[in-house]
């Protein structure tokens, strides 16, 4: 996640703000896939779409996210 930082600023990243976002993005990505194979399962589906992910990712709001992902 360092990396990923560090590509975006000139600035020194820390390994907390690091390992903060790799463990929000982890936790992020599980929920979107979870609700994913929710929606493609409840619409008859064998393999989870890109439909099914965007659709899934549509329902969060930056303040869900904010609640939900950062305390």
């Amino acid at each position: 996640m360092s990396i990923l930082l560090k590509q975006e600023t000139n600035k020194q990243v820390s390994e907390g703000a690091s390992n903060q976002l790799g463990d929000v993005l982890e936790k992020f990505s599980e929920d979107v896939a979870k609700d994913a194979i929710s929606l493609a399962s409840e619409n008859g589906y064998q393999t989870v779409k890109p439909k099914h992910i965007r659709t899934a990712l549509s329902k969060y709001t930056k303040r869900d996210i904010q609640q939900s992902y950062l305390g």
